[in-house]
């Protein structure tokens, strides 16, 4: 069945729209032109995070979605939003997937990987292979609003539809910046795999993330025991060292601060991580 067209006028995507770019059956420029849209229009973007969330059963389960026909004045969109969250159900034609498993696990992560690229919004280390960058921008506040790519969002969407309470939703949860969410993921996923070591680094990252934004120190102090556990499981993982380092620093223990540092340029010396644990190191080494 034919898509309805992307739109029209400047008028926001019609549910069609959005069930046909969820469903996957836009290729190419007709993507990016939707996903740029989904991008600057919160009407639409919340409307496709709401589909996206929704987990249909086998069928066509038909549950109307309203979506605004003009363009949305700023004065306006906290009300439509909010009209939104009542009414954002969408027919979605579900694709034959395995949610759960190691190898879609790791697909979804690869995926989240390569949409985030080199769009670096902390300095905690999440493991799963993401790309050095510098920290984009100042720390931000608890509130503030991350600027996230089309390409990261759509991804962050497919991840909380198929694999909401997995380890990589939180990985997802906390690039989208939401620390809390990661936080209970985590904390569901360490108890039920108490022997992966990626989760705990991933944890440590979690609630450093937090620590940053909010300035809480019992949360740098609870990122250090996560690190430590990783490390438990495995001593050379450079996301834990990385961690472990950073909760030290942020706890105010400058000079096991400065040792943790030391130790992770032992496993790593060359990556841009590297000249982050160098510049660390500089600035404690200035200190009394």
């Amino acid at each position: 069945m034919a898509a309805e067209p992307m739109k029209v006028n400047g008028t926001c995507l019609s549910p069609e729209t959005i069930g046909a770019f969820v469903d996957g059956r836009f290729k190419d420029r007709e993507r990016d032109v939707i996903a740029d849209h989904l991008a600057s229009c919160e009407a639409c973007y919340f409307a496709f995070s709401e589909a996206a969330r929704i987990k249909l059963t086998a069928g066509t389960e038909k549950i109307p979605l309203v979506v605004p026909q003009r363009p949305v004045p700023v004065w306006r969109k906290a009300s439509v939003l909010a009209g939104l969250a009542a009414a954002a159900m969408l027919v979605i034609a579900v694709n034959v997937f395995s949610p759960f498993g190691a190898n879609g696990d790791r697909r979804a992560l690869e995926q989240l990987v390569a949409s985030v690229g080199t769009a670096r919004t902390f300095e905690p280390r999440l493991s799963g292979g993401f790309a050095y960058a510098p920290v984009r921008g100042p720390v931000r506040g608890a509130n503030d609003p991350i600027n996230l790519s089309p390409d990261v969002r759509i991804a962050i969407a497919e991840i909380e539809k198929q694999y909401a309470a997995r380890p990589v939703a939180a990985s997802a949860a906390l690039i989208g910046g939401d620390a809390d969410r990661a936080i209970a993921i985590l904390d569901a996923a360490s108890r039920a795999t108490p022997n992966d070591a990626r989760i705990f680094s991933d944890f440590a990252a979690a609630y450093l993330v937090r620590a940053e934004r909010t300035r809480t120190t019992s949360d740098a102090a609870t990122a250090l025991a996560m690190a430590n556990r990783a490390l438990e499981i495995d001593r050379l993982m450079p996301e834990a060292l990385f961690n472990r380092a950073l909760a030290l620093q942020l706890s105010g223990q400058a000079a096991d601060a400065r040792v943790a540092w030391q130790a992770y340029l032992t496993v790593d010396d060359r990556s841009g991580f590297a000249d982050e644990a160098r510049a660390h190191l500089r600035i404690l080494s200035s200190q009394p």
